[in-house]
């Protein structure tokens, strides 16, 4: 059941100031594309988090950066290379309600 173990850390201590999170549409769907973006995806240490959605959006991903322009460069020479890349769609963080680390035990 337990996975491993972590520390939390401060992001702002660390001046990762900016959230965001990025909606990716593929511009195909076939399973070389879809593995060629997954592998990419994960050798990307901005990006925290990759879902698999559903709706509008292929994929959900959490990116931290230090400020604005660094996002900028980001989008610009990291997530540009990403090949099968259709759209990119993002929205910012400008504050947190809620963040938990404890997991819902359904018993």
């Amino acid at each position: 059941m337990i996975r491993g173990y972590t520390a939390i850390v401060d992001e702002a201590s660390l001046g990762l100031a900016v959230t965001a999170f990025v909606r990716v549409t593929l511009e195909r769907h076939t399973e070389e594309t879809t593995r060629e973006f997954e592998e990419s995806i994960r050798s990307i240490d901005e990006i925290l988090d990759c879902y698999v959605m559903t709706g509008g959006s292929d994929y959900l991903l959490r990116v931290m950066a230090p400020d604005l322009q660094s996002y900028e460069r980001f989008v610009r020479q990291r997530l540009h290379k990403v090949k099968a890349i259709g759209s990119i769609d993002t929205g910012f963080a400008y504050g947190v309600v809620k963040r938990s680390m404890l997991l819902p035990y359904p018993g």
